[in-house]
C-alpha cells in the first residue's frame, strides 16, 4: 500500500521580501533614531550625562514626556525638574535611559495584535514585564550593561508588530504547519511567510541603528544557544520570557508552541529560589510602572 504524501502548508502569497519588510518597518512609529543614539551612548565609555541630555533636549516630544515622568508624584523629587540635565542628575543615567526607551517604544506596541490573538495592551504588558524581569535577573548576575538586557527584553517581540497582519492572513497555514510538522510557531512563520518575528525584530533594531549586540539579543531571544555574540544577554532575556509565560503575562496564540529549554534555564546560574524572589517582587514593580505612565 502506497503511503500518502505529507501535505506541506502553502506559503502566503505574495511572499514577503526584504524590501517589503523594510518598507513596513519604516511605517512603525519613529522610535529608532533617538533610542538608537541613546543605546549607543551606553556602549561608549567616553560619553556621559551631557551627551544624553543633548540628545533628549533636541527632541521636544521626548523631552516633554521625560519631564512629565520626572515631575510625577511617583519620584517625589525636590522642586520642579525643568530640563533633561536636571532629570539625569536626580534620577541617574540608567533610569533616564530606561524611561526614554519605555516612552519611545510604547506607541509601537499599542493596540491589539490579532494575528497573535493579543488584546489591546497585551504586547506592551508582555514587553515591559519581560524587561523588568530581565533587568532583575541581570542584577542578580552582576551584569554591568543591564540597560542592554532591559532593552533586549523590551523589544524582543517588536517583530510581531511588523508581521501581525501577515500572520493573521496566514494563520491557518501556520497552525497546520505547527500541528503537522511538530515545529515551533516561529519556525512555522519562517516556513509559511519566509520570515519569523525574531528575525524581523533584529531587522528593526538594525534599521533603527541600535548597537549590533541588541539586534543579536532580539534575534536569538528564543534560541540563545545559537548566539555567539550575545549568549549571556540573550539567555537572560530567554529566561525572562519563560517567566512571563509561566506567569501567564501577555500570552498569545504562539506561546504554547515554544518548548522550554530547562537545561539552558539552569545554565544561566540563577537558582529556583532566586527566580521565585524575582517573580515575587515583580507585581509591585509592574504596578509602579503602570502608575507612572498613568501619571504622565
Amino acid at each position: 500500500m502506497q503511503s500518502q504524501p505529507v501535505l506541506r502548508p502553502k506559503k502566503v502569497k505574495p511572499m514577503l521580501t526584504l524590501a517589503s519588510i523594510a518598507e513596513e518597518i519604516d511605517h512603525l512609529k519613529p522610535v529608532g533614531d533617538v533610542a538608537g543614539r541613546v543605546m549607543a551612548l551606553l556602549d561608549d565609555p567616553d560619553c556621559g550625562m551631557s551627551d544624553l541630555s543633548e540628545i533628549i533636549r533636541h527632541e521636544p516630544a521626548l523631552t516633554a514626556n521625560v519631564l512629565k515622568l520626572a515631575n510625577s508624584a511617583y519620584f517625589g523629587l525636590p522642586g520642579k525638574i525643568e530640563d533633561a540635565r536636571q532629570a539625569i542628575i536626580y534620577l541617574g543615567m540608567t533610569l533616564v535611559v530606561d524611561l526614554v526607551l519605555l516612552v519611545s517604544c510604547s506607541d509601537s506596541f499599542a493596540g491589539a495584535h490579532e494575528g497573535y490573538a493579543l488584546d489591546a495592551g497585551a504586547l506592551w504588558k508582555s514587553a515591559v514585564s519581560a524587561a523588568i524581569l530581565a533587568n532583575d535577573l541581570a542584577e542578580l548576575k552582576g551584569v554591568q550593561s543591564r540597560s542592554r538586557v532591559f532593552t533586549g527584553a523590551l523589544l524582543r517581540d517588536i517583530g510581531k508588530v511588523v508581521l501581525n497582519q501577515h500572520v493573521q492572513a496566514g494563520i491557518d497555514a501556520i497552525t497546520a504547519c505547527v500541528e503537522q510538522q511538530g515545529v515551533t510557531f516561529r519556525e512555522a512563520e519562517m516556513e509559511v511567510l519566509g520570515f519569523d518575528h525574531a528575525q524581523v525584530g533584529a531587522m528593526v533594531a538594525e534599521k533603527w541603528h541600535f548597537p549590533p549586540v541588541l539586534a543579536c539579543i532580539i534575534r536569538h531571544s528564543h534560541d540563545p544557544a545559537t548566539a555567539d555574540a550575545c549568549f549571556a544577554e540573550a539567555s537572560l532575556v530567554y529566561v525572562a520570557d519563560v517567566m512571563c509565560r509561566k506567569m501567564a503575562i501577555g500570552v498569545g496564540l504562539d506561546d504554547p508552541h515554544y518548548p522550554i529549554d530547562e537545561h539552558l534555564v539552569r545554565s544561566v546560574g540563577i537558582s529556583e529560589t532566586q527566580m521565585e524572589a524575582v517573580a515575587a517582587a515583580f507585581d509591585s514593580k509592574m504596578e509602579r510602572i503602570n502608575a507612572l505612565f498613568e501619571m504622565a
